[in-house]
């Protein structure tokens, strides 16, 4: 089958090669292996190119691509349920989506709104949207809530949950372009980041008293900034650092957070009945009924019309290594989704 796979550490471009001579994977335990019609691109997958941090690492060859969509054909012990339906799911070690033929750990229900791009790019934004603001902000409505990378896939899903919420949303994006998209998605008030000071700019959209939640995605340098713009109690989400070289392995100082009063939630994308040698590592995740329950939330918000994936780029499997190339160099907005062999539309054009 064709894969998108790393035969080499080095930056995109350098580092993937499309092969056709990849073997089809045997789904085991609780896994099922999906006829992928549409998987999604992750800023994680240019670290795992480069060989740096990431949740997950991997040593070449290896097959990149986390989230997916598709049809179940063949299904583990325990996943018969699955067997022939169209689902939306997560590669065992966020490994393995960008092919014809993926298998997939946590399952879902694919949205019957969505069309097979969108609901590849609805997966991982919507479900680390909603455990970071949910399971762990605990958002109320009239909350004010600043979302760093506004118009990144995870940022345009969290503006949308945000506002389903109730909540006031204050975006940050970069450039003018990108903060429209945020306008156009709701958020009451969007920085652009490159012309404006952040920390006046949400002093001045909440008349000093500063943000109740933080969604940061991103970490690096301005992660202290972040800190300044919280109201006194403020909860500040640390939501996978995707585009901080160190995924925020730097010892960040906590001197700043005592002066700031706030909190600081971490939030991790993963359904597992954590074993202790997991917990020993530093992981501590949801468990897969948790993650059918999330699921069943954000279905309903689906078919209220109040959240829908953006869906910036639709490419190619042989795109794969340009598209994570301008990923890398911000050139994106949304999900960039790889169109590999549709097999159902949805209910949507």
């Amino acid at each position: 089958m064709r894969a998108v796979r790393v035969v080499r550490h080095g930056e995109p471009t350098e580092a993937i090669e499309v092969r056709d001579d990849v073997e089809v994977p045997e789904p085991g335990p609780g896994q099922v292996r999906v006829a992928v019609s549409a998987a999604s691109l992750n800023f994680g997958d240019i670290a795992r190119c480069r060989g740096g941090v990431a949740a997950v690492m991997a040593q070449p060859p290896f097959t990149l691509g986390m989230d997916l969509a598709g049809v179940v054909e063949a299904a583990g012990d325990g996943a018969e349920e699955w067997l022939g339906r169209r689902v939306v799911g997560i590669a065992p070690q966020s490994l393995g989506g960008l092919a014809e033929q993926a298998l997939a750990g946590s399952v879902f229900e694919a949205p019957p709104e969505l069309d097979d791009a969108e609901a590849a790019a609805f997966t991982l934004p919507f479900h680390v949207g909603h455990l970071a603001l949910h399971e762990r902000a605990r958002l109320q409505a009239g909350e004010t809530v600043v979302v760093r990378g506004g118009a990144s896939a995870v940022g345009t899903a969290a503006i949308q949950l945000a506002v389903a919420a109730g909540a006031r949303v204050v975006a940050i994006a970069g450039g003018a372009e990108k903060a429209q998209l945020c306008r156009d998605l709701g958020a009451e008030v969007a920085i652009d980041h490159t012309s404006e000071d952040v920390f006046d700019a949400v002093m001045d959209a909440t008349g000093d008293r500063g943000a109740e939640v933080i969604f940061d995605p991103i970490g690096g340098e301005q992660t202290e900034t972040m800190w300044t713009c919280g109201a006194l109690g403020g909860r500040y989400l640390a939501v996978g650092f995707n585009d901080d070289p160190e995924s925020g392995l730097t010892g960040r100082p906590l001197r700043k957070l005592s002066m700031a009063n706030m909190s600081v939630l971490g939030v991790l994308l993963a359904y597992l009945d954590t074993p202790r040698d997991f917990r020993r590592f530093g992981i501590n995740a949801f468990s897969p009924t948790d993650g059918q329950r999330v699921h069943a939330a954000l279905l309903e918000l689906v078919a209220a019309d109040s959240i829908r994936p953006v869906v910036g780029r639709r490419i190619v499997l042989d795109d794969v290594a340009a598209a994570l190339e301008d990923h890398a160099a911000r050139r994106t907005s949304g999900r960039t989704v790889v169109t590999i062999s549709p097999t159902n539309d949805g209910e949507s054009a």
